[in-house]
Order: C-alpha cells, then structure tokens, then sequence
C-alpha cells in the first residue's frame, strides 16, 4: 500500500488564507521528508468549500522547491475550462521545475457556476475532458497539433517549455460511475475515487471491472493505480480524534453538501430537505465516514480500515487533511500517520 497527502476542501473561516497556504506547506513537507509519495491538489472555483484551491499550477509551483522527492498531482485539473496547451504550458513547467516528479489527475466538473470561464463546454463537458485527456498527453509528448485560431484560421503548435518526463501518468476522477472506471480500464489511465455515496464493498466491485478493461485492451491489469481518498486523523486515543473532528467534519460535510447543492449537482428531494431532514442526513454522514469510511484512530486502530482497502484492491491511499481539524492537532498527529505508513511501506526517513 502506497501513501500520499491529499488537499481538498479547507473551509475554515477562524484564520487567514496566507495561515492555509502555510499550512499546505507543513504537510507538503511532511510527506517529502517522511517516504509519501505523492501530494494531490484539486481544482475548485467560487466556494468556500475548496476556495483555497483556485489553480493547482499556482500551489505546486509554490511547493516545489520546498520538497526534494514528492510527486506533485492533480485531483484534478477540470479540462473542459481550460485549452489543453494551457494545461500542458503550466505543467510542463512545474516538471521542470520539480525535476520530472508531475503526475496530472483530470475531471470534467460538476459545478455550474465553474463554466463561467466556458460557459459553451458545460452539456458535453464529459466528451471534452475524454478527448481532452489525449490531446494534453500528445502535446505533453511533443507533438504538433492543430487548434482554430482568430479568423478561423488554424495554427500548428508545440508547447514549450518541453517537460522532463517524455510521457505523462494520468488520473481519470471517477465516484461511482461503473461505466468510468470501466472507460479508464480500457484507456489505461490510473482512477482516483472516493467513499461518496458508496463503500468498500462496491468499490470492489469496480475496481474488479477496471482491472477486467484493462486487461481486455492490452493494458497490464496490475499495473493501473487505483487511488483512494481517506479523511485522515491519527492521534494517541481515539477519544482524542472524536474530541478534534466532532465540530470542524460535521461542518465540513455541511459545507460540502451545501456546495453540491448550490451547483446544482443535488437537486430534486434531497436538495429540498427540511432543517431537521438535512440534520439527520449530515448526522448519518458523519458516522458513517467516522465508522467506516476514513482513517480516524491511531496508528493500531487505523490498520483495520488499511487492510479492508487492500483487500478492496486498492493501491494508494490519498490522506485527506485539510478537512478543517484545529492544525496544530494535525501537525501532532503526522509521526503517527508516518508509523502506519511505515507498517505497510518500504522503510521511511524518520520524521
């Protein structure tokens, strides 16, 4: 089992955007110096939920020079907002900057307000991040490609600078659309996924489709990477744990719920929910992600929910952080999230 950091959502308003940025740096740190492998960052627009997250290009290119060995990574990059020699112009620039340690994850978006940058792109969004994904990983190869320019005239580019690394490992976002990861099976992309509305169980299941799809398209079925998001606290008691998320991850699924609805990704029932509906739904959120469905715990505790993930056929699993617990306990917890990565990992540098 593989380690990375992941940051998603911090939608604490008690402190300043410069103290988050900090904070991104502490665990970036944290996981080059301690074996991770990787450190994800999403792409969100007009939210609190997320709001630090405004260019991915921007926090990497921030990051890089303080880190020697992480892999830098998307979760994701929303291709239909963007022309895809843009994408590769920023990345291919961090390549170089970090060494050749960039990997890029992509999405198609859900959030409508998002398409105010393409408002034309937002019903086939889905078709222009699939063709997209191949352009970017022709451009990232070199290659010169054709794009409309003013006047209708066409114009054959070359992205430069040219990155590092000759080929580019991509992420396909998937929740729990069994044709994606079967798609992403076929393309041989690598997936990332979450526990949204689904468990281990059925992840399972679709896992099992996406490795049978590589497999039937030529690709090795062992070698794509399949990469699960976990809210992540390790502490010394697990009383210590419920104590620090309690407050901050109710609020969290409140505000990502509140995102959701107000993009009119939930509509209908469940975005007209009376207050004490949408209480008993958040409630039941809660115990479920703290059940079964995150790594909260120690370091014994914790391996419990490793091994149900490995048995799942999962290969990495993403530490989600940034989720809103109070910093300086999340800061106490990394040496034990260093010693349960330590459990399943090749031997790590001391933290």
């Amino acid at each position: 089992m593989r380690f990375s950091c992941l940051f998603f959502s911090d939608v604490r308003t008690d402190i300043s955007y410069a103290e988050k940025y900090r904070f991104l740096g502490d665990v970036t740190r944290f996981a080059d110096q301690t074996g991770f492998e990787a450190v994800y960052f999403p792409e969100r627009h007009f939210h609190e939920f997320g709001s630090v997250f405004a260019n991915p290009a921007i926090a990497a290119a921030h990051l890089i020079p303080q880190t020697q060995n992480i892999r830098f990574r998307t979760a994701g990059v929303t291709i239909p907002l963007h022309h895809p020699a843009e994408i590769v112009e920023w990345w291919a620039m961090n390549d170089v900057l970090s060494g050749g340690r960039v990997d890029l994850g992509f999405g198609s978006g859900w959030a409508k307000g998002d398409f105010i940058y393409a408002p034309e792109n937002f019903e086939d969004r889905r078709k222009i991040c699939s063709d997209g994904i191949e352009t970017i990983k022709r451009l990232w190869r070199g290659e010169t490609l054709a794009f409309p320019g003013p006047g209708g005239d066409v114009v054959d580019i070359t992205v430069y600078p040219r990155p590092i690394q000759s080929d580019l490992a991509v992420w396909l976002l998937i929740t729990q659309n069994e044709d994606a990861f079967i798609h992403a099976g076929k393309m041989g992309y690598n997936v990332f996924t979450m526990l949204y509305g689904t468990n281990l169980e059925n992840l399972s299941q679709k896992i099992a489709l996406y490795r049978k799809a590589r497999q039937e398209a030529g690709h090795d079925p062992v070698s794509g990477r399949v990469t699960l998001t976990l809210h992540t606290l390790l502490l010394d008691t697990m009383d210590s744990v419920l104590a620090a998320i309690e407050v901050p991850f109710r609020q969290y699924i409140q505000s990502s719920l509140n995102a959701h609805v107000n993009a009119g990704a939930v509509t209908g029932a469940s975005a007209d929910l009376s207050d004490a509906d949408r209480a008993k739904v958040l409630d039941y959120a809660y115990q479920r992600y703290v059940r079964t469905g995150a790594l909260f715990g120690t370091p014994d505790t914790a391996k419990d929910m490793v091994d149900e993930v490995i048995a799942a056929d999962v290969d990495e699993i993403a530490c989600l952080m940034d989720f809103g617990a109070d910093y300086d306990i999340v800061r106490h917890g990394f040496t034990h999230l260093a010693q349960l990565a330590q459990h399943y990992s090749s031997p790590l540098l001391t933290p």
